[in-house]
């Protein structure tokens, strides 16, 4: 693992530790301020600034296209750094919308990092590159509510909030001393003929694997096959397991598999239409035993399973996002696919709590196995269609070898 690909890794992960860790705790920061513990509005606001992170990232992607992805990078850190200031004085309920709003609009760290490594690394290694800047989120995903379940015994929640402002601001400070990525004006304008080797200006590179609808539309239903069964599972699993430990250890379980996973399978499984049709098998039938039982063995084998198929899902994707962007475009990539996997859980939270209020607890695993099935068609449709070779990523770039030092 090279010194760039770890520092911006390292960048993520204090950024994701601080945006993951919170939305646990929201709920009380908003009585504190003196907002009713039953408002429904605290469910709104909850959601609000994942919402515009998801629909400010395609312009924020143009931006980095336009001006650099390590400005982008730099822009979400120190972005999510004066949000989270602006929560910890906050001292009405508006203000404190307010700064969950600048949360939201100044968001977007994975895709600005996910752009920024694309235009640095090499294509060959991109999808392995992917992986672990999902591996940072899972692992912040894990960690940062044990953490700070210890630092709220210590600190006022909002002067936690100012504590962990710093976080992402060492982030951005040191994503300033990263290499600069290749002049976007550059790149967009002179390309590699894929045959020749030589270069064109204003021509594309032909290195469109699948189109960006068809990709999107895979990632919107993995997104949501995945998280549609988060918000219930605890009082789903509630019944059947006494022990909240317990349920919390399975709630994290799959996570804690896809952190297994990762370092050990990096380099297997090369083909992506495979591991895509086995993920959403895996989903299909993880989300079936967990729609039928919700204790015992079979739940437990269900959540091993799920996280299988958590990491294929975004093993096959990475890979079929390495060979389908335009380097040139790739903030405009990565923004649209993380705007499109966060408005997926904003749509898949409010479905399961439709489902629930009609059906029952279990009713949400069934939504999860029918959106995995559903993909299982568009990764053929995908395989089918998708069939021009891609260029090696260095080579859209002039044959500039990457900076591969920090």
């Amino acid at each position: 693992m090279n010194r760039v690909l770890t520092a911006v890794l390292a960048c993520h992960f204090l950024a994701a530790f601080t945006v993951l860790g919170m939305p646990l705790y929201l709920p009380v920061l908003f009585t504190d301020l003196g907002l009713p513990s039953n408002s429904p509005w605290i469910g709104f606001v909850f959601a609000w600034p994942t919402l515009l992170t998801a629909l400010s990232g395609p312009l924020w992607g143009k931006v980095a296209d336009r001006f650099g992805r390590r400005f982008s990078l730099i822009r979400a850190l120190a972005g999510l750094s004066i949000a989270f200031v602006w929560v910890g004085v906050a001292s009405s309920i508006p203000e404190l919308v307010m700064a969950l709003t600048l949360q939201g609009l100044m968001g977007g760290t994975l895709a600005a990092a996910n752009s920024y490594l694309a235009t640095t690394m090499p294509r060959e290694t991109l999808s392995t590159t992917l992986n672990w800047t999902q591996f940072s989120a899972r692992m912040a995903l894990v960690t940062a509510p044990l953490v700070l379940a210890v630092g709220i015994q210590y600190f006022k929640l909002q002067h936690l909030y100012i504590v962990l402002a710093t976080l992402p601001m060492l982030g951005a400070l040191y994503a300033c001393t990263l290499p600069k990525d290749p002049s976007p004006s550059h790149s967009a304008g002179t390309t590699v003929d894929a045959t020749s080797g030589t270069t064109a200006s204003n021509k594309p590179a032909p290195v469109q694997y699948a189109s960006a609808v068809a990709v999107c539309s895979l990632q919107a239903l993995f997104c949501f096959a995945m998280v549609v069964t988060f918000p219930y599972f605890l009082p789903y699993a509630a019944p059947g397991i006494s022990s909240t430990t317990a349920i919390a250890l399975l709630y994290v379980l799959p996570h804690l598999v896809y952190l297994l996973l990762q370092p050990l399978l990096k380099k297997r499984l090369p083909n992506w239409a495979f591991n895509c049709h086995l993920s959403m098998l895996a989903l299909a039938i993880a989300a079936c035993m967990q729609w039928q039982f919700n204790g015992g063995l079979p739940l437990l084998v269900a959540r091993v399973l799920f996280g299988v198929g958590i990491w294929l899902g975004y093993h096959g994707i990475h890979q079929l996002v390495a060979k389908s962007f335009q380097a040139a475009r790739a903030g405009t990539w990565f923004g649209s696919l993380d705007s499109v996997g966060k408005l997926a859980g904003v749509a898949a939270g409010l479905a399961a709590g439709f489902a629930v209020n009609q059906l029952n607890l279990a009713s949400p695993f069934l939504l999860s196995a029918v959106a995995s099935l559903a993909a299982m068609p568009l990764v053929h449709h995908i395989q089918k269609t998708g069939s021009r070779p891609c260029t090696p990523l260095n080579n859209e770039f002039n044959n500039t070898k990457p900076n591969t030092t920090a």
